[in-house]
């Protein structure tokens, strides 16, 4: 809440910055990024995500930065547009070179350049419309020119007509004149313009990955990145990769036809042409972010040969596999797949410049695409000539570079397969080749941790595991886009033994902590003490053991509940995750402060109630990870509509798992208009307060008949008395009590709530007056004035709106109220015997001197902040009572992270309600409006008959 403003990726940054990521590097050399510590001493990171593959050479290259910098010292042009450019040239001239070492025989390539590897993609892909709509042009063309010999052969009667007209569809009889060869030719032509319509189709392989721009985020298989612009490009199908059945069967689907005529023997026949409808096919030797999975020698051969049988253009994506970093200068010759095209990027420009590149061999190339496509920046003489020179540092020595990254990958990759022996329960795979590699960790959806669980289901496991490398290890890692269980690898051809025994060492650690479940190590940097040592020494095991109170299998339950929670307090947390134990107060509510953008953690196993009625109820908890105090700042700030979309969509996540009550609860319920403001239909929501109302008032009534022979006469205060609980317990405290006291927060609006409630105080003890109950407490008193007397006389209705009438007569008749106060000062609390603590802060707010002597006080809260003053726990003539706490008749267990307040056989009120509820069928919003007396006797009854009982303890 208190982050500085940006502007910049403000929503990803604080994504990062939730998991410690979001550095401020200051300096980069060659595997190292450099941050500045508290004292300003730099700090070195070893760097495994070389800018996402753009740093082959590593960073800041020496003799790439003095080259830079003597490019711009010397005022070499960086926009020179519309002149020569021959050192784009010579770039060419050695990519040319390369390519024809690489592919033996190949043809030469025409060069065009683009500042991004997306761009250079899209570049290949209107190149490859482009040259399919000049084919598509000259077919026509083409038939055209042979309608025209075919006519004029008929008419010099060197050509017979058809006799077989059965490709053209419908019924039309060959043609026995000219004038019907004609209206033949006129029906060809409408076949073929109805096929001309047929829109292009490119294809890709699934898990691909080109990119993000409008055009080439549609070659992006992943559907986080492309569907909500699918409507924006034309159709991609993708097809498996390593599959290339599969993609003969799909393409054959696409392929179109259209007819011509041509004269054979004398005779004019109707053929078959193929219609250029097959755009391209784009593939990556290697699918990097898909999960580095290579393609087969045997499928990129097949592939060609279809291709090459429909004049489907292959473009070959080498911006993440090119410039040498799998060990050849391209990935794609590796495997014998020729391309018609191919894109390179990233380290083309030497970790320095903006640079890409789209290669086109001459006999597909269309010289006329220079005139239709243009970049301002693509080609720029700074670039260019960056990209020559690191094109000559990564031929040097014959290509010494690509040798050390097949040199150093296979080490890496020697590391990696040891460890995935020694731990097999924790990594799930070890894949790549060169200096492109992925370790790929075991599923970690069913984890014992709920940290380690909530991580993996959310898909940020890897952004965890990452941020513990780089904070406790000083190692900075990538995930890939479509594997989140993936941890990419690619440093620069400079990575030396030392820093791969670095990496090795804090992967050890990672293995040990998923393996034993031990999520303290994992997040201590997070939580605010010293990065580089955790609250203990040693990992602890905390694999996961049979669940206390979980479903067993005994059949289905009768219905389904579930609870939107917060773990609010650092003792619900340690409850959610034992790990956690050794962490203090501060570091774990620090932790939480940290996790604010990713509240959600995963819902827990059901706990099965069985009621004593035959019936029984599976509840599952489904937490958010916000303390109460962040819970408080959202409602000071007026930003609790962000909290109410969180419960919107945990609501939604319950309703899918077939739960038809769920309760809102643990300080949820004021930012989700209790209930009435979530918007998720066919289902019940309850935040459980009409449960706790009854169960607290029942409690105190029970104390008082022990203390004082009775709760008549009593004068009652009720801290929080402008709030929905609150106000119900001043209310229905007003058959009992002879005055009752509100005291509220004194902030804006505070006075306006207690007003509020003052009044539906009178017009509930007008109710109960009228209708006729033996008058006690306010009652009473009231019954005395002669308002009253003078509406009983008239047999004024019992329902009647009545509260603010009296409450004016009231302020005319007396200086003071005598019977209800309305103040934010808390010392009036000691002139009451019964005190109800229904204050939503997240500390104290009562102490010694506001309690007279031998006072009944009532927690409300889930936290027990009034328990929490250290004065009130000496005060031995104080009776406690934990407010709405329930006993439960089967001692259900609940779920951890909601019972670290309840003892055996008890059970929050809150909880209570959404078990009573789901087992009595109960449908609709429970809590909209107020907690009237009506609501209240109806839900203590119905938890009576499932076995709740009050607890006054």
């Amino acid at each position: 809440m208190n982050a500085p403003t940006r502007y910049a990726e403000a929503l990803l940054t604080g994504m990062l910055g939730a998991f410690g990521l979001d550095v401020e590097y200051v300096r980069a050399e060659k595997n190292s990024l450099y941050y500045l510590d508290d004292t300003g001493a730099e700090v070195p990171v070893l760097d495994l995500v070389g800018g996402w593959g753009s740093l082959m050479l590593g960073h800041n290259h020496p003799e790439i930065v003095a080259y830079a910098k003597e490019l711009l010292e010397t005022g070499w042009p960086v926009h020179s547009q519309h002149s020569a450019h021959p050192v784009a040239d010579q770039v060419g001239a050695v990519l040319n070179g390369i390519v024809g070492r690489e592919f033996p025989g190949a043809e030469p390539h025409s060069v065009v350049f683009a500042n991004s590897g997306a761009e250079a993609v899209e570049a290949a892909v209107k190149h490859c419309e482009f040259d399919r709509v000049l084919r598509m042009k000259s077919l026509f063309e083409q038939i055209e020119w042979n309608a025209d010999v075919a006519l004029t052969a008929l008419r010099e009667g060197a050509a017979a007509l058809p006799d077989d007209t059965s490709l053209l569809p419908g019924d039309m009889p060959a043609p026995t004149t000219v004038e019907e060869f004609g209206a033949l030719l006129g029906a060809v032509a409408a076949h073929n313009l109805e096929r001309a319509a047929t829109a292009p189709v490119f294809f890709a392989l699934e898990r691909a990955f080109h990119g993000k721009l409008v055009g080439s985020t549609q070659f992006t298989y992943n559907p986080l990145f492309r569907a909500a612009f699918a409507s924006l490009g034309r159709e991609v199908c993708f097809v498996p990769p390593n599959d290339a059945a599969a993609f003969e069967d799909i393409l054959s689907e696409h392929r179109v036809t259209v007819l011509d005529v041509e004269v054979v023997d004398g005779v004019i026949t109707l053929v078959e042409r193929e219609f250029p409808a097959v755009a391209g096919l784009l593939v990556e030797p290697i699918q990097g972010e898909g999960g580095i999975h290579a393609l087969t020698p045997e499928f990129a051969a097949r592939i060609r040969e279809i291709c090459d049988e429909v004049r489907c253009p292959i473009v070959v994506d080498e911006i993440q596999t090119g410039m040498g970093r799998t060990g050849t200068f391209f990935a794609s010759s590796a495997i014998g797949l020729v391309g018609d095209a191919y894109v390179l990027g990233k380290s083309l420009g030497g970790g320095i410049a903006k640079t890409s590149a789209m290669l086109v061999r001459q006999s597909r190339y269309r010289p006329e695409f220079e005139l239709v496509h243009s970049s301002t920046f693509a080609k720029d003489g700074f670039s260019t000539a960056v990209a020559l020179r690191t094109l000559e540092l990564l031929e040097v020595d014959d290509g010494a570079a690509y040798d050390r990254a097949a040199e150093r990958g296979e080490r890496i990759l020697a590391m990696l397969r040891e460890l995935a022996g020694a731990y097999p329960d924790v990594v799930a795979d070890v894949r790549g080749k060169g200096l492109l590699i992925g370790l790929e960790f075991a599923d970690q959806s069913q984890a014992a941790s709920p940290v380690i669980r909530q991580k993996a289901l959310a898909g940020l496991l890897v952004f965890q595991l990452g941020s513990y490398l780089q904070l406790a290890h000083h190692i900075r890692t990538g995930p890939t886009a479509s594997v989140p269980t993936m941890l990419r690898i690619e440093p620069s051809i400079y990575i030396s033994d030392e820093e791969i025994d670095q990496l090795r060492t804090g992967l050890v650690d990672v293995c040990e902590i998923l393996r034993h479940q031990d999520a303290l190590t994992l997040i201590h940097p997070l939580t605010g003490g010293e990065q580089d040592r955790a609250p203990r020494s040693e990992i602890r095991d905390f694999r996961p053991a049979p669940a206390d109170g979980a479903v067993a299998a005994a059949g289905p339950a009768t219905a389904k509940a579930g609870l939107v929670s917060y773990p609010l307090t650092p003792d619900t947390l340690r409850e959610l995750d034992p790990s956690l134990a050794d962490l203090d107060d501060d570091r774990l509510l620090a932790y939480a402060r940290r996790c604010e953008l990713l509240k959600d953690l995963p819902a827990f196993a059901p706990v099965r109630y069985d009621s004593p009625q035959g019936t029984s109820v599976d509840l599952t908890v489904y937490p958010l990870l916000v303390t109460q105090q962040q819970l408080r700042e959202y409602q000071v700030s007026g930003q609790t509509f962000l909290i109410g979309l969180d419960v919107d969509r945990r609501v939604r996540e319950a309703k899918a798992d077939g739960c038809g009550t769920v309760g809102v609860g643990f300080g949820l319920g004021a930012v989700s208009g209790h209930g009435a403001a979530l918007r998720v239909p066919g289902i019940t929501v309850t935040a459980g307060s009409a449960l706790a109302v009854g169960s607290a008032l029942t409690a105190v009534e029970r104390v008082a008949a022990e203390r004082f022979g009775g709760p008549d006469g009593l004068t009652v205060a009720v801290v929080g008395g402008g709030g929905r609980t609150g106000s119900a317990i001043a209310a229905l405290s007003a058959g009992w009590a002879a005055k009752i006291i509100l005291v509220g927060s004194g902030r804006p609006g505070s006075d306006e709530r207690l007003r509020a409630t003052r009044v539906r105080i009178y017009q509930e003890a007008w109710e109960r007056i009228a209708s006729g109950e033996e008058p006690t407490g306010v009652c009473a008193a009231l019954a005395t004035e002669p308002l009253i007397a003078g509406w009983l006389a008239d047999g004024r209705s019992a329902d009647e709106p009545s509260g603010a009438e009296i409450a004016a007569f009231i302020d005319h008749a007396h200086d003071v109220d005598p019977f209800v106060v309305a103040t934010d000062d808390l010392l009036s609390v000691a002139n009451a015997q019964v005190v109800f603590s229904a204050h939503s802060s997240p500390v104290p707010v009562l102490d010694e001197k506001h309690l007279s002597d031998r006072a009944i006080i009532c927690d409300m809260s889930f936290f027990g902040t009034a328990a929490e003053s250290a004065a009130l726990a000496s005060r031995g003539d104080l009776r406690y009572v934990r407010g709405g706490m329930l006993s439960v008749s089967n001692r259900v267990i609940l779920p951890r992270g909601v019972s670290a307040s309840t003892g055996a056989g008890e059970l929050l009120a809150g909880v209570a309600e959404v078990i009573t509820l789901a087992l009595s069928g109960s449908s609709g919003s429970m809590d909209d409006g107020l907690i009237t007396r009506e609501r209240v006797d109806a839900i203590v009854d119905l938890a009576k008959q499932h076995g709740f009982e009050t607890v006054s303890t």
